[in-house]
């Protein structure tokens, strides 16, 4: 009889002791929860790395600037279709003395992927809408169905009042539309949204067909 008492005590610390082991298991889901999350964190874009270097443009341009945007750059429609983040690059090739500077400016957005063909096409609407501008489509370049390509001439005895150089959703206190118009492409691949413009005197469909090319192949 009294073996019996002993026994049962044991019985009882070995129950114990298991179920301590089963309380373990939950424990290291969560860490595995945990890691998922910082995965998630990890998978953020760098964006600047899809910016053009100097040897995708050709010869004697420069970098003036490269830049994260924030979100209080932006408009709301911007805001409201899901902006996750952006980067905007802008290069320079100097005049020749009787003319100003070509300019080639780059933005690049993160919007969710779902979103992107609306955006597309809602940002060729916006950088559309100038009316002392005269707009003509252009052969799209090798970027995929989500592409314009457009050039904007201004009007005879216009001056420019307010389209942006920084792409389409910016801020409406972005800079004027330079007076020699411009080229634009702009597509869509992923959750990325980009926009290339070139103005100036040497601003060529060429040059912007493989420029956009070139970010194309950039990402996948």
């Amino acid at each position: 009889m009294q073996k019996l008492v002993f026994f049962v005590p044991v019985l009882i610390v070995c129950a114990i002791v298991l179920c301590a082991g089963c309380v373990s298991s939950p424990g290291a889901q969560g860490n595995t929860s945990s890691t998922q999350v910082t995965v998630t964190t990890t998978n953020m874009i760098a964006l600047s790395p899809l910016s053009f270097t100097l040897a995708d443009l050709p010869a004697n341009y420069t970098q003036v600037s490269g830049r994260q945007k924030s979100i209080s750059e932006l408009g709301q429609d911007a805001q409201n279709l899901g902006w996750e983040e952006g980067y905007v690059a802008m290069y320079s090739l100097p005049g020749n003395g009787t003319s100003g500077p070509t300019l080639i400016t780059q933005t690049i957005t993160v919007y969710p992927t779902v979103n992107i063909p609306k955006i597309v096409t809602i940002a060729n609407s916006i950088d559309r809408q100038g009316t002392e501008l005269i707009y003509t489509d252009l052969p799209m370049p090798n970027t995929g169905p989500e592409t314009y390509t457009f050039s904007a001439t201004p009007k005879v005895n216009t001056v420019p009042t307010g389209n942006n150089a920084l792409g389409p959703f910016s801020s409406p206190t972005s800079t004027s539309v330079p007076p020699q118009g411009y080229i634009e492409t702009i597509f869509g691949k992923g959750n990325i949204l980009e926009v290339i413009r070139m103005s100036g005197p040497d601003a060529q469909y060429s040059t912007l067909k493989s420029l956009a090319e070139t970010a194309y192949n950039k990402f996948e």
